[in-house]
């Protein structure tokens, strides 16, 4: 008896960060974590579209059961970019100015797919986040060529349709991170109810569950000028307004800081070295707390578990309605406690006895401030909800996610 043919599904992702995720990125590791569980199991051959990086075309070598397709973006766009970006940050004023950052970019990435979708038949096509990639299909009729064997794997709430509503509307399912996304997005797009489903996010549990030496851990607290009795509190992510940052430092300076650290991992744009006025209005609030708060700047991902190791307390104090966050699950795999905010899909992954969880509120700073001082003086509270993350990382493993995510790619209605 013949095995059956596995299905070829085309990835398409961001268009600015790589595939293998040389340059960070949440949804760039979520895929990565897809692709090699898809090395053990088997399931599917990926083609894999992503912009072109000389390490990742190192690194995909690896990767027996995936085909990467490089994208080589030219000087004009990204010079083009560049201009786009400094007008919307410095002359607009754009509080999303990110946004704006690789349009040129995006638009030459998403056409060089469309060429290749309509020339090659693949059996599944697979958008990974951005509405935007809506276009390669409605160029060049894809979306004709590929009815009823499209998906849209959702990780944000959309952006907008890009003059795709009839492209978007026949999606045959669209995966969300989280009910909050799927309920946000469905009364959005106006689609049936049975278009779409929930896949919970995770993280490599063998990266972040994995404890360090304690002479690693020693000569990583000397190298950020960590003292053995501090209690560290530790914030990963980029540094823009929606994550709560500035809201963080200035819970600082409220608190007793005899034996205390916070490390702030991160930048604007993870990996690119642009910094902005927002980055930069942060480190300004800084004044009288410069050694209590550590700026690390972009850490590459594989060396953010051993960070995590050697905090006590994970801050994640998003003030937009965070979907599903990394950060949430990485600081439940490895074990601690956290302080979070009620938003988005936060609460489907963080419970009451792993975290405290916070209203976005006007109280919020405030709020804060009382939450990590309680934190730092109770060492009981600390182990307890340590545990109980530990409990809960069970569930989000990379296994499960990767069996999810092929349940969710099958034919079959949820």
């Amino acid at each position: 008896m013949e095995d059956k043919k596995k299905d070829n599904i085309a990835m398409i992702t961001s268009g600015f960060l790589p595939i293998p995720a040389t340059k960070g990125g949440a949804v760039e590791n979520l895929i990565v974590n897809i692709l090699e569980e898809n090395e053990v199991e088997k399931k599917f051959d990926f083609t894999i579209f992503s912009v072109y990086d000389e390490k990742a075309i190192e690194e995909a070598k690896q990767f027996e059961n995936t085909k990467f397709i490089f994208i080589r973006i030219n000087l004009i766009c990204k010079w083009i970019d560049k201009v786009i970006y400094w007008f919307a940050n410095n002359i607009l004023k754009k509080k999303n100015s990110q946004s704006y950052r690789f349009i040129m970019q995006r638009l030459h990435f998403l056409n060089q797919i469309s060429k290749n979708l309509k020339k090659n038949d693949y059996d599944k096509v697979l958008l990974e986040n951005h509405p935007s990639q809506y276009l390669a299909l409605k160029w060049r009729k894809n979306d004709k060529k590929y009815a009823n064997r499209y998906f849209y794997h959702c990780h944000n709430e959309f952006s907008g349709k890009y003059g795709c509503d009839k492209v978007i509307l026949e999606t045959k399912k669209i995966i969300c991170v989280s009910n909050y996304i799927k309920k946000a997005l469905s009364s959005y797009l106006e689609m049936k109810e049975d278009k779409f489903t929930v896949l919970r996010n995770c993280v490599n549990e063998q990266k972040f569950s994995k404890t360090i030496l304690e002479e690693e851990s020693e000569k990583m607290k000397q190298k950020y000028g960590i003292q053995k009795e501090d209690i560290v509190f530790i914030f990963t992510g980029r540094i823009v307004p929606e994550k709560g940052v500035l809201e963080l430092v200035k819970a600082v300076k409220q608190i007793n800081h005899e034996n205390f650290k916070l490390l702030i991992l991160g930048s604007a744009l993870n990996g690119i070295g642009i910094k902005n006025e927002y980055e930069e209005n942060v480190k300004k609030n800084l004044k009288g707390i410069e050694d209590k708060i550590i700026f690390t700047g972009f850490i590459n991902y594989n060396e953010i578990p051993k960070l995590y190791q050697i905090a006590d307390v994970a801050v994640i104090p998003s003030i937009w309605n965070d979907p599903a966050p990394l950060t949430v699950i990485e600081s439940i795999t490895c074990g601690l406690p956290i302080i979070t905010t009620k938003s988005g899909g936060i609460p489907e992954y963080a419970n009451e006895n792993c975290a405290i969880l916070l209203e976005r509120d006007d109280e919020l700073v405030n709020n804060l401030a009382k939450a990590m001082e309680e934190m730092k003086s109770s060492k009981a509270k600390r182990e307890s909800m340590a545990e109980e993350s530990r409990k809960l990382a069970k569930e989000l493993t990379k296994r499960n996610y990767y069996l999810n995510f092929v349940e969710k790619m099958s034919d079959k209605d949820d």
